[in-house]
């Protein structure tokens, strides 16, 4: 009793310890005399006085002293070499670490540089994917620059530079020039996992047809980088993200069902099948560090569930996830998979089987599990995914319970048939096939949940002080043992049973409330944010409101230059059509019947603007700056070359057409009015547009755009 007393204030103190310092600098030498006073109260109150519950109090303050002592050790400051260049044009030489990140528009690669012998680590976001490989030596030029945080659709600030920053990566270069000098550098392993997963990922693209191939890229390998934003967004939206996630949890059900499967054999050689099963998954998705501590996961939540030793294996998965944090002390505070798949395991684990037995009443016991795992899992994490992603899936637990009984036999379908595909497309034919008709349920169960209006709502502010006091109730529920249960006889059963579900099920009970009571504050504050839309729409001077937009003469041809997202006023004034109406413009396919910018005119626009035809995808946007939606015209006063990055892009102003049609068609905004606001400033609309207006405008159109 006493050594669990021990471990547990060990861990839990160096945890805390590399926490704290995560978020606050902390003196060296107090943090050693913090350990050295731990020790001689330790002895003092452990020998002396006999004390031994006041002396646990000082091995957790001696751990955390350890904890800070470990973060400081991997704290090391940028290289001074490469902050003197911050903001110039560098042209270095590296190694590309990492397998690249491949985006619907854009490849990100990260490479290690040396120079005047002092290393760094570079993310380098490049236009196009020349089949850069890991290990690939490479020539690159671009402006330096240091990662910046961001907002999300949600409304929460993304804490981008220390995610980079967990893995060694500091600096950042935008549309790099690079160029490929040689192969087969790096760790011969990694290489070769690496060359495996392309290989793989290969013949699920050559055998199946997309979206079905980008949704088993991302169950099999965590790729959902190729995702278009609708469909990353209706995952979201769904709550269903994670099973195109390398998690642990994801993993244990695809074990689970190998064991199932093998379930005639004893059980040993089934659990080691479950568990051969997690090791070649994490081989085949490239042995990331992300992959190795999900298998891990996996692995102890497969053992704890196949044995039943629970506790032992609870302590197992404690002590794992310290000696990961021992590796790479970052993960803690900012790898939000290592967070999410730790607190997914410790629900597989032990809540669970708690709840389980409220599902008896299903009688297909692999069904009941799914269900019960679902459930725990989607429970205890939901507020930490409140807290830090800010977004309340309404319709979770239907879509996950409608799709993840598929889930595992999807993805062992599709290591089949990545597998066979190597070899033969037509080996890979048949079980393609079975894949294929379970993808295309999976996704149209996920969009027809994510179509729901009310699938989501956005609750960017939920408290950190609320999550430790949720995760706190949950903690003291799952290991509080309680002696006193079911020593009363004549105690109704249905009562007792009842009231245990009401415990277990308190803490999610106070999350949906507080999400409630804060969205409805939120929806307060979105309706102040509307009237002041509209008092800014409103306040346009009197004399621009006219029976039509009234546009400045266009003086320049050539040598146009952007200001950031606007255009240059004296290339691209902007320009209508001067008999639009509402009536017109508001019926669907207006723009349709319209829209007619030849190529010839494209290449124009790019001329005058100074930028190469052609660009690559997604990189640039011929815009019409006042949209075709609320009266624009073909014009190329009305035209001008819109950038997608830095935001606010392209992309962003696609949102403020959205909005400004569909006021004008509501009747809240003059026609007029609304021309002459995106042709003076767009921005100012999109900076005051709330996270839900955004998210919804998104949730309603996707990528089908309206200009």
């Amino acid at each position: 009793m006493l050594r669990n007393k021990i471990f547990y204030s060990v861990c839990s103190g160096f945890a805390a310890g590399i926490f704290w310092r995560s978020f606050l600098k902390v003196d060296l030498s107090s943090a050693f005399l913090v350990g050295l006073v731990s020790i001689f109260l330790i002895l003092f109150f452990s020998l002396a006085w006999k004390k031994k519950r006041i002396a646990l109090f000082f091995v957790f303050t001696l751990a955390f002293s350890l904890g800070i002592l470990r973060f400081h050790l991997a704290d090391k400051p940028p290289p001074e070499v490469f902050e003197r260049q911050i903001g110039q044009k560098v042209f270095l030489s590296g190694i590309i670490v990492d397998y690249p990140d491949e985006k619907e528009n854009n490849v990100n690669l990260v490479a290690e540089t040396k120079l005047s012998g002092q290393k760094t680590r570079i993310i380098l976001a490049a236009k196009e994917n020349n089949d850069y490989r890991y290990g690939d030596e490479i020539n690159f030029s671009g402006k330096l620059e240091k990662p910046k945080n961001f907002l999300t659709d949600q409304g929460k600030k993304f804490d981008y530079v220390n995610y980079l920053r967990k893995d060694s990566v500091i600096y950042a270069i935008q549309n790099p020039k690079i160029e490929a000098l040689s192969r087969g550098h790096g760790n011969f392993i990694k290489r070769a996992l690496f060359s495996a997963k392309k290989t793989f990922s290969a013949a699920i693209n050559s055998t199946l047809p997309a979206p079905e191939s980008i949704l088993m890229e991302g169950l099999t390998l965590g790729e959902r980088s190729s995702f278009s934003q609708s469909l990353r967004q209706s995952f979201i939206n769904t709550g269903t993200i994670h099973i195109v996630a390398v998690s642990g949890y994801n993993v244990t059900l695809v074990a689970e069902w190998i064991m199932k499967i093998l379930a005639f054999l004893p059980m040993f050689f089934a659990t080691g099948a479950g568990i051969a099963a997690i090791f070649i998954y994490v081989a085949i998705t490239g042995g990331t560090q992300t992959a190795i501590r999900a298998g891990i996961m996996a692995t102890l939540a497969l053992l704890a569930r196949a044995t039943g030793r629970v506790y032992g294996i609870g302590r197992a998965l404690i002590l794992a996830a310290v000696i990961m944090i021992i590796i790479n002390p970052f993960i803690l505070a900012f790898d939000v998979s290592f967070q999410l798949s730790f607190l997914a395991t410790i629900a597989v684990i032990f809540l669970a089987p708690k709840i389980e037995e409220y599902f008896l009443w299903i009688k297909r016991k692999w069904l009941r599990d799914i269900v019960s795992v679902t459930s725990a899992a989607y429970m205890f994490v939901l507020p930490f995914i409140l807290y830090k992603m800010g977004n309340l899936s309404l319709v979770a637990l239907p879509a996950n319970i409608a799709i993840l009984p598929f889930v595992p036999a999807t993805m062992i379908l599709g290591f089949i048939t990545g597998l066979a595909g190597v070899v033969s497309n037509i080996l890979a034919f048949v079980p393609g096939i079975i894949a294929y008709a379970l993808l295309y349920y999976e996704l149209a169960a996920i969009g027809f949940f994510a179509d729901f209006s009310f699938s989501s709502l956005s609750i960017p502010n939920f408290p950190l002080i609320l999550v430790i006091l949720i995760y706190a109730i949950f903690f003291r529920i799952l290991f509080w043992k309680n002696e006193a249960k079911e020593t009363a006889p004549n105690v109704n059963f249905f009562r007792i049973t009842n009231f245990r579900f009401l415990v277990l099920t308190t803490p999610f009970f106070i999350t949906l409330v507080a999400a409630g009571f804060l969205y409805y504050h939120r929806y307060e504050s979105n309706q102040i944010a509307d009237r002041q839309m509209q008092a800014l729409l409103r306040n346009i001077p009197a004399s621009n409101t006219l029976s039509s937009f009234v546009a400045g003469a266009r003086t320049k041809t050539s040598g146009c230059v952007a200001n950031g997202p606007l255009p240059d006023p004296l290339c691209t004034p902007g320009a209508v059509f001067e008999d639009a109406t509402p009536e017109q413009i508001c019926v669907s396919g207006y723009t349709k019947t319209v829209r007619n910018v030849s190529t010839k005119l494209r290449k124009q626009v790019y001329a005058e603007y100074g930028v190469a035809y052609p660009q690559p995808r997604g990189a640039y946007e011929v815009d019409h700056l006042i949209p075709l939606a609320i009266g624009g015209s073909n014009d190329i006063a009305n035209l001008f070359l819109e950038a997608a990055e830095p935001a606010p892009g392209f992309r962003e102003k696609d949102v403020v057409e959205v909005y400004l049609q569909q006021e004008v068609c509501a009747r809240r905004v003059d026609l007029s009015t609304a021309q002459k606001q995106i042709a003076t400033d767009w921005t100012a609309i999109y900076d005051k547009l709330t996270p839900e207006q955004i998210l919804a405008i998104k949730k309603k159109y996707g990528n089908r755009v309206i200009r």
